[in-house]
């Protein structure tokens, strides 16, 4: 597979080490049977995603940066289109915010997971070595 960019391994919630294995049991993010589970390791290049104990607390961080964004955004589209209000805003903020929570969990470990572990175009070809 061609080298990409950690940006789109993260969009596309792969393996940070790879940008092949997927970081999700359950890959659609709005089905909620499984909606946590990882599996243990990377399928292509046997990365352990169960690092330690509270390793994705971390992911909170990314995950508020995001629910920022998202709330920044909102409220710039209601003061440049409409009339600013809060009632609309909190109401449409909340909405958004629901609809996109899963997809936000999920790319925010996958954000943490790409700031700690270091991508290897050939990490799939050693541990196909090994096995």
């Amino acid at each position: 597979m061609p080298h990409h960019s950690n940006v789109l391994s993260v969009i596309k919630l792969k393996c940070p080490k790879c940008h092949e294995g997927d970081l999700f049991i359950n890959k659609n993010t709005y089905k909620y049977k499984g909606f946590f589970d990882m599996p243990e390791n990377c399928t292509k290049c046997n990365q352990d995603f169960q690092i330690e104990t509270g390793f994705y607390l971390g992911a909170m961080y990314s995950s508020y940066a995001i629910t920022i964004i998202i709330n920044v955004t909102v409220f710039l589209i209601l003061s440049l289109f409409l009339e600013y209000n809060i009632g609309l805003f909190l109401t449409i903020d909340l909405f958004i915010l629901l609809l996109t929570m899963p997809y936000v969990f999920k790319i925010s470990r996958a954000i943490w997971l790409a700031i700690m572990i270091q991508y290897d175009p050939k990490a799939v070809a050693k541990h196909e070595q090994k096995a």
